[in-house]
């Protein structure tokens, strides 16, 4: 497989997660433009609001992309999805303000976020299963974790956009900044998408075209005929979804209000970590390739289930130096099993279905498991003690661990996977 082919492929998450990283830290900001302010309106709420309106089309994404994966290819798939991410991007960075459009902006806004919720629905799956399908027997780990590490850079990037915005304290760079972001990351996501239209179909697509196997209806034979494996993607979405936006969403803002370190330090550690990351994840998916990846998320679950409390408390010393320990694991556990959880079901799923299982199970667990997190952890904190949202991990972990031991083991090569249990058509 060419370089240029992983670019082309992986880029398409840096902008959805570009995208979602500066959404979920400015939507105070962003809010107040779209959202009237007084009269029991409160603009940041309505923004998360709209958020999680989002988060809540991703399994309707799954279900739309998956099928034009399934039925149209897999290539076709990744150039419809970044075709509608680039779109809705850019248009909320010229979306005009409330005070120009009135009550057209918030639904206009709302609108956009849920196209947008929809197209990346089918993104990070697809890419996921379009590297798999390519890559060689021993290999499929190490090149679907570029995919993996696309989705962190644009979380990177995002992150390093924060960072830059709170250095200045004009309010024109902090309140219009955000608007050039968006705009940016819609262009780059239109080149993306001219080069997704010279991309090859896999040969797991063809081989099943070619033998007159594609299913007419892959999501229904795949809810029907295989809930098993349905269960499975999403039961462990629950094991890295609420870790992830736990240590690399949520904490940020808890430490700066509850433990006051500035936002400034706990952003700038968070950087050095993704980073971090982006080196780590090619070594955990080849960890998987050689060890199994049953193993390694095995492995990875039983250290969520017993470093998740000490990680949090470690996080909460008001030290930089534990804050970066802390971190340090947290960034390791998460680099195990994001390189591990997609694969591991591209080699179980049957192909016919392969799209559609995948992308709806995944982006579901993570819509109800992910986009409930921010909101799960600050009830957990406020309400009952700062350090129970940690043991919310650890419940998950236990729950991720039960799927993971339901797994079979078998790395071998996905395109001999094409049988699929359903009567005869």
């Amino acid at each position: 497989m060419k370089g240029r082919t992983f670019a082309v492929v992986s880029l398409g998450n840096v902008i959805e997660w570009f995208d979602f990283g500066l959404f979920i830290y400015l939507a105070p900001i962003i809010g107040k433009y779209f959202f009237p302010s007084g009269k029991g309106f409160d603009p940041g709420l309505s923004a998360f609001e709209v958020f999680a309106a989002g988060f809540i089309c991703r399994p309707l994404g799954g279900i739309l992309f998956g099928h034009i994966g399934d039925r149209l290819g897999r290539a076709k798939s990744l150039t419809f999805s970044i075709l509608a991410i680039s779109i809705s991007t850019a248009a909320l960075g010229l979306l005009p303000a409330y005070s120009v459009l009135g009550w057209m902006a918030p639904v206009c806004f709302f609108l956009l976020r849920c196209i947008h919720g929809l197209s990346a629905g089918g993104e990070y799956t697809g890419a996921v299963i379009y590297l798999g399908e390519f890559a060689p027997v021993n290999k499929k780990g190490l090149l679907t974790s570029f995919a993996v590490a696309g989705a962190n850079l644009g979380f990177f990037l995002a992150t390093l956009i924060l960072i830059f915005l709170n250095l200045f304290s004009s309010p024109v760079v902090k309140n219009i900044g955000w608007r050039f972001c968006f705009i940016g990351s819609g262009i780059f996501g239109w080149f993306i998408m001219y080069s997704r239209l010279k991309l090859q179909e896999t040969s797991t697509f063809l081989e099943l075209k070619a033998s007159k196997k594609i299913n007419e209806r892959p999501f229904w034979y795949a809810v029907r005929y295989n809930p098993k494996i349905i269960l499975q993607i999403f039961g462990l979405t629950c094991l890295g979804a609420p870790f992830y936006y736990m240590f690399f969403g949520f904490l940020p803002n808890f430490l700066a209000i509850h433990n006051h370190i500035a936002i400034l330090k706990t952003l700038s550690a968070q950087a050095v970590f993704l980073l971090l990351m982006l080196l780590l994840l090619p070594v955990a998916g080849v960890a998987g390739d050689y060890f199994g990846r049953r193993k390694v998320l095995m492995i990875t679950a039983i250290g969520m289930i017993f470093l998740s409390i000490p990680c949090f408390y470690l996080m909460q010393q008001n030290s930089l130096l534990l804050l970066f320990f802390g971190l340090g694991i947290a960034t390791v556990l998460s680099s195990l099993e994001q390189a591990n959880n997609l694969v591991t079901f591209v080699e179980n799923c049957p192909a016919q279905i392969r799209s559609s299982g995948i992308s709806f199970a995944y982006n579901t667990g993570n819509a109800i498991f992910g986009g409930t997190a921010p909101l799960m952890f600050s009830v957990l904190s406020e309400k009952i003690y700062p350090v129970a949202s940690a043991y919310y991990l650890v419940l998950m972990a236990c729950i991720g661990l039960w799927v993971i031991y339901t797994l079979k083991n078998n790395q071998t090569s996905i395109n001999t996977q094409t049988s699929v249990i359903y009567p005869a058509q």
